[in-house]
Order: structure tokens, then C-alpha cells, then sequence
């Protein structure tokens, strides 16, 4: 993986004009942006990768991602992202915990899929959903109901406070959440969510305090609406930062007219043989009497991987701590869900697990980085790059590079403050 991170190498592209782009953006930002844009900047990822390489092979993910691959056109990230979370729902419901630098953790994920209109978004975590039910038909996995006003959404945390939280049309809540008075207190919430305190709403009609909490979270959203509804400055912020990104992309391999109907024969058996297979595999799953309160733990060849990548990844990239460790963090949550999703018994996790979490992450930093394309971050590359080549001039020349020299030598820098932004990201 280590070369997958080439500091400095920048692409160029047609320059953006929008008001909403990063460099727009860049001179409001905060340092918690900063980092997490300068990670970004840093991280090039890998061309060849592909998410079928994070499917644990002989497994019920793999049953149901080559079911959706041979009898829909739905992008396979879909299914993928949604048997993940079920997964991770349902271990948080029966109160599993990882066990990491003497700290319990819930191996809650919080992702956010994009993809076109129309590409079968709902309908595919439906049928995961349904799947993956219980022997009745039933759903395995507590399920979060939204809530349209912070004392409702409270309220549904003391009635399901570990599971699973889908959401349909997420850009837009997100927008509602950063934009509305009346919503910015889910916000806080949600933050208290991730971080793990207690979820609390006092006023003189009802006071609920909520403390054991684990919430899985995977909001769905049309990836051509989302940057109108979420600013430069907000995705790469504090709240929008804690989400893992996925693109849901079609393939042209597989298009629509291929399937005019999702499933038709599903008494065939082509469809009923890995069907009745990944049903049987995750009833055992559920059945496992090994995982309620369970705790698991990472073997030593496992911490290894894990930090042999840390090492590596942060030392070459130079990727700021606060966004490398938010983005590394998953990897855990990551390695217990694949450890279990593989059929692996007991409760302690080793390298395997721990290798597709990082390519999982992997595949996160790869699309983060092509949804911030559509903000300017390539846009934003270039300039970096134009005033990189600048300053390494002046430094030959043993000058110092000065804010107004920034913007005479660099067209698109128009402003000061973009000016020391820019020398920021550089030196900072």
C-alpha cells in the first residue's frame, strides 16, 4: 500500500470558477479542514483497485455481491456497503467490542454511498435487508428511525441505541442539519454518536440520557445533488469528516438492458443455491452464541500489519495526524466485521481481517479523493503545485516567497488570505 502515497505528485486539470470549490473556501477553513484537506492532497491511491478485492472469498458477502453482479446492473458498491453495516448493526446490537490501546470500542462504521439517480439505491439495502433477516422473516438488526426534530431523534436513540441507522436522501439531512436552526442539535448529537459520550436532551418536559450507545450508520444520497447541498468548507470539516465515502459507479458491463427485471427467476437455481447457502451462513452468524458482550481482540501479526501501514503511510505522505488517524481509525471496525462476515471462530482477530480492513479504507481514501474533485481539489492541486514550483525558484534564489509574490506569479490566487492558505498547506 505504501505505494499508493506519493507526496507531491499533482494532477492538472481544467481550472473550476465555482464559489463553492475549496479554493474558494480555503481561507475560512479550520484547522480540523485543513487537516483532513491536506490528507487528502497527499493520498493519490491506486488506479488498479477494485472493492470485489475486499469480499472475504467463500463467504455470504461474496454469495450475495455475485447474486446482485449476475441478476441486476445495481452497482455493486451497494450491496456491498449495506451487508457491511448490517453486519457491523448487528454486533453492536449484541453488544460487541473490540479491544484497542486498553479502550473498548463498538465496531460501529459510518458510511456514505453516493450514486446516480435511478441506480437502485433503496432497493438494493431493501434486499440485503430482507436477506438478511432473521428465521421468521424478521429483521435481525435493530433499526434507528430518523426524525425530522432533535427531541424525536433523542428520543428514537433511548428506543434503539444499538443497531443500525439508514438513511435515504443523506445530502439533503446533511444540509438540513448544517443549515436549520431547529436542526443543528442533531448534529451534536450525531458527534456524541461517533465519539462514544453520553447522548443527552434536558429541557423542563423530558430529560433522556442516553450512555451505552452504538449506532451504525450508512446514508445513501444522489451523488450529482450532493455538492449543492454540502459546501467545500462543510465536507471536509469536523461532522462530514467522521463519514467514510464509497461512489457507486454503473458498469458499463452490465447495463440496463441486460435486466428488466431484478431477480425474476428466483426459484431457479442458479439463484437459490448460493440464495439458501448465504441464508444459512447468516443464520449461524446470528445464532452464535460466542458474540453477545463479546470483546475482540488483535493478534500480534495482525497489530503489526496495522502499524507497519501507519508507519509507512503517515512517514511518506506526511498525511496531518488529525485526518490520518480519523481515516485509519475504521480499520478496526473494519477487521471485526470482516472477521466475522469470514466465519472465523473465537474472538480474536489476525491479519486476514485486518488486510481487507485496510484495502477497505483504502477504497474509502480513493473515493473521498474523487468526490472532492468535484469541489477542486484537483483545481485546488494545481495551484498548489504552480505555487510549489514558485517557491522552490525563490529558494534557489535565497528569497523568502512572500504573500504578494503569490498572488503576481499565480493567476487563480486573487487574495492574501488565499495566499497564506495555500503557503499553509505547503509548510504547515
Amino acid at each position: 500500500m505504501t505505494k499508493n502515497i506519493r507526496r507531491g505528485e499533482l494532477n492538472y486539470v481544467k481550472l473550476l470558477k465555482d464559489k463553492n470549490s475549496l479554493l474558494d473556501a480555503l481561507t475560512g477553513m479550520s484547522p480540523d479542514g485543513y487537516a483532513y484537506l491536506k490528507g487528502l492532497l497527499n493520498y493519490t491511491g491506486s488506479s488498479s483497485w477494485e472493492g470485489i478485492k475486499a469480499v472475504p472469498p467463500g463467504s455470504f458477502l461474496e454469495d450475495i455481491i455475485e447474486l446482485f453482479r449476475c441478476q441486476t446492473d445495481i452497482p455493486l458498491e451497494l450491496p456491498l456497503v449495506a451487508v457491511l453495516c448490517h453486519v457491523s448493526g448487528f454486533l453492536n446490537a449484541v453488544g460487541a467490542q473490540y479491544e484497542i490501546g486498553g479502550s473498548l470500542q463498538a465496531p460501529r462504521l459510518w458510511i456514505i454511498a453516493l450514486a446516480s439517480s435511478g441506480s437502485g439505491k433503496s432497493y438494493a439495502i431493501k434486499t440485503v435487508g430482507r436477506w438478511l433477516s432473521d428465521a421468521s422473516g424478521n429483521d435481525a438488526v435493530p433499526q434507528l428511525s430518523g426524525a425530522s426534530s432533535a427531541a424525536q431523534f433523542v428520543a428514537n436513540v433511548a428506543q434503539c441505541p444499538r443497531g443500525i441507522w439508514f438513511r435515504d436522501e443523506f445530502g439533503q439531512f446533511m444540509s438540513q442539519v448544517q443549515n436549520l436552526q431547529y436542526m443543528e442539535e442533531i448534529k451534536d448529537i450525531l458527534l456524541r454518536a461517533y465519539s462514544g459520550d453520553p447522548i443527552e436532551r434536558k429541557t423542563k418536559e423530558v430529560q433522556i440520557e442516553v450512555r451505552e450507545h452504538a449506532l451504525t450508520i450508512l446514508g445513501v444520497t444522489v451523488e450529482d445533488t450532493f455538492e449543492k447541498q454540502i459546501g467545500a468548507e462543510s465536507l471536509v470539516d469536523g461532522f462530514a469528516q467522521r463519514f467514510n465515502y464509497i461512489h457507486a459507479k454503473a458498469d458499463p458491463e452490465r447495463p440496463l438492458s441486460k435486466f428488466p427485471i431484478y431477480f425474476e427467476n428466483m426459484d431457479s437455481p442458479e439463484i437459490q443455491v448460493p440464495f439458501q447457502r448465504l441464508r444459512k451462513t447468516w443464520l449461524h452468524l446470528i445464532g452464535r452464541n460466542d458474540l453477545p458482550d463479546a470483546v475482540f481482540r488483535f493478534d500480534e501479526d495482525a497489530l503489526q500489519l496495522f502499524k507497519v501501514n501507519f508507519r509507512s503511510l503517515f512517514e511518506e505522505a506526511n498525511i496531518p495526524a488529525s485526518f490520518f488517524r480519523r481515516a485509519m481509525f475504521s480499520v478496526f471496525s473494519y477487521a471485526v466485521v470482516f472477521h466475522v462476515i469470514a466465519g472465523r471462530m473465537g474472538t480474536t482477530v489476525g491479519t486476514e481481517s485486518v488486510s481487507l480492513a485496510l484495502r477497505m479504507v483504502a477504497l474509502h481514501l480513493d473515493h473521498a479523493r474523487q468526490l472532492l474533485d468535484g469541489y477542486g481539489l484537483s483545481e485546488l492541486e494545481k495551484v498548489v503545485r504552480k505555487v510549489e514550483v514558485l517557491q522552490k525558484r525563490y529558494v534557489t534564489q535565497g528569497r523568502e516567497l512572500k504573500a504578494r509574490d503569490i498572488i503576481s506569479g499565480v493567476r487563480e490566487i486573487k487574495t492574501a488570505g488565499q495566499a497564506y492558505s495555500i503557503l499553509d498547506l505547503l509548510n504547515g
